[in-house]
């Protein structure tokens, strides 16, 4: 069976990707050498390969509680996040699209290409989605609304049950970026009237080009075209091995998520209480009932980026924000949209942490810190 050791304890970017579980890593070897056969296919052992996707998409699903729908898989959550979105400009072409201001760039990218198809909901300086601007924002021609359950960046959980409920009153649909937030913190399905709900298993501790949407509705165009997989909205073999490791990583992480939340938020809340003693400027874009272990952090007078390349000389690895836009210089457009100056939102710093982080890699961190800004203020 494969062997690994522990993860990295001064590895402070779980937001961007959590180290596979073993569990995970073990289901996929399994899988991908019990049941190679395509599960389209008519034989025996393609059959087989069928029923063990059917069972393995409904048992996940219950992990989550979503007894009403259907689980569509992608390879990313980027995928299920275009996939939805396209596929309402597709079928809705004079339907507009309200995106959450703090979304990811796989739900923003929406603004900059249909511009005149798009609204934007914005948050305020604590990161919320003002419910009064959210209901101003609905028209008879809303299509869709995306909103974030978690935002990568700032680690804010949205009361997403709430304004999922407001949207779906007005009878519009609605998209959740979960991508963020299973895994990480109790997820109920049943409990929020969404439309589609994605996610990534690489987020979690699966194994990466893996995700999904949890569906309670098919009125979209399809974005990828080809076999009739997946109710024939999503052309292209299903990746069991991969949802296998899915299932196996979120189980694991349910068993130990209570302990955990309370582990990590303690470690964060110390932290910033020591960051804020070292450096009295500096500001917390993270609110103290966010994702646990996640904080963001802007130092003003100095840069994200080379705070980021000084920690990881001394083995420390955290980032700027959004791994999809980490390797930018320019400020982040989510912090910026808080209220932060050029100067803050560019000396942002996003610290997080996870299931193999210690006290003694965040004393680690924090002297690597303190030794860097010593030299600089």
């Amino acid at each position: 069976m494969f062997k690994m050791d522990k993860p990295d304890p001064k590895y402070f970017d779980y937001a961007a990707s959590v180290p596979p579980f073993k569990e995970a890593i073990d289901s996929f070897m399994i899988t991908s050498q019990t049941y190679f056969a395509n599960p389209s296919s008519i034989h025996s052992k393609g059959r087989k390969a069928k029923k063990f996707l059917y069972d393995l998409k409904k048992d996940f699903c219950d992990l989550l509680k979503f007894y009403d729908g259907r689980l569509m898989l992608c390879s990313s959550a980027t995928e299920a996040n275009n996939t939805i979105i396209e596929g309402y400009i597709q079928r809705f072409p004079t339907g507009k699209i309200l995106v959450a201001e703090d979304a990811h760039d796989s739900i923003w990218y929406a603004t900059k290409r249909y511009p005149r198809r798009t609204i934007v909901l914005k948050i305020d300086p604590e990161g919320n989605i003002r419910e009064d601007q959210f209901e101003r924002s609905i028209s008879t021609d809303t299509s869709l609304v995306c909103l974030n359950h978690v935002c990568s960046e700032t680690g804010i959980n949205h009361d997403v049950e709430r304004l999922a409920y407001m949207g779906h009153s007005r009878q519009i649909k609605i998209l959740i970026d979960g991508t963020q937030a299973v895994g990480h913190i109790p997820v109920n399905l049943t409990e929020i009237p969404f439309d589609y709900y994605t996610f990534s298993a690489h987020k979690f501790g699966g194994v990466r080009s893996v995700g999904g949407i949890f569906m309670r509705d098919i009125n979209f165009e399809p974005l990828l075209w080809g076999g009739k997989q997946e109710w024939e909205m999503r052309g292209g073999t299903e990746n069991l091995p991969g949802l296998a490791s899915a299932h196996a990583a979120l189980k694991k992480n349910l068993e130990i998520q209570s302990s955990e939340i309370a582990r990590l938020s303690e470690l964060g809340r110390k932290l910033i209480m020591q960051i804020q003693e070292l450096v009295p400027g500096v500001i917390v874009n993270s609110p103290k009932n966010g994702l646990p272990g996640l904080l963001s952090l802007s130092i003003p007078g100095m840069k994200g980026n080379e705070l980021v390349a000084a920690m990881s000389l001394t083995g420390c690895s955290i980032s700027t924000g959004s791994a999809c836009h980490a390797s930018q210089v320019e400020p982040s457009r989510i912090i910026l949209a808080m209220g932060r100056n050029e100067k803050e939102a560019t000396g942002t710093v996003r610290i997080s942490m996870g299931y193999g982080t210690t006290p003694e890699s965040v004393n680690a961190l924090l002297k690597a810190i303190k030794d860097y800004l010593g030299t600089k203020f």
